[in-house]
């Protein structure tokens, strides 16, 4: 596309009245004690100012996260990894990722959260709650059925087969230890590398 010098100018002057109006003129200065020998400011910029050119990019990304409905076909633990993945690449610490949760939750586990939000007081007490209420046994029926008949296809890379098993190991349980899952990672192998393995 090609700017003429007067387009240019005008898009010049648009954009510095945008950073006047809402960066600059923003910053407060105030004078430290009167104490001081020589007079020191404290210069206080606006959270716009510093998060301007972030913002699309969060937005974006914000709306591309999944929600949770709280339905016996969802899996709560990859959902709750997910988002919380989700919330850490835009920087959210604790209180803000329980602040803007709700977002993400629809149908019944709204309901639950709004039931239960005075006494989800921090993020780690949000991820127990939700992860008690919603976590199925038949969720973890299915991915144990799963795991035992998953084989690693014939096209199939190993790390596409051992991200999958892994998802799968996650949701029967979290805390299944590392010789448990060698196993079951060995079982499904193709023959050819369950040799070197």
């Amino acid at each position: 596309m090609v700017v003429t010098r007067a387009q240019q100018q005008l898009l010049d002057d648009q954009t510095g009245n945008y950073i006047w109006n809402n960066c600059i003129r923003n910053i407060e200065i105030e004078p430290t004690t009167q104490t001081q020998a020589t007079e020191v400011f404290i210069l206080r910029r606006p959270l716009p100012f510093e998060m301007a050119e972030k913002a699309p990019r969060i937005n974006k990304q914000l709306n591309q996260s999944p929600t949770f409905s709280g339905k016996l076909t969802e899996n709560v633990t990859k959902w709750l990894k997910g988002i919380t993945n989700e919330f850490n690449v835009v920087k959210f610490d604790d209180s803000q990722k329980l602040g803007i949760i709700q977002t993400y939750l629809v149908d019944d586990a709204r309901k639950w959260f709004t039931n239960n939000m005075r006494t989800l007081e921090t993020w780690s007490e949000f991820n127990e709650a939700i992860e008690k209420i919603y976590t199925s046994t038949i969720a973890k029926e299915v991915a144990i059925s799963q795991v035992e008949q998953r084989r690693q296809g014939l096209d199939e890379t190993v790390m596409h087969y051992y991200n999958d098993m892994m998802e799968l190991f996650e949701a029967m349980d979290h805390r299944m230890s590392d010789s448990l899952k060698v196993s079951y990672l060995k079982t499904g192998l193709k023959l050819s590398f369950e040799k070197e393995v």
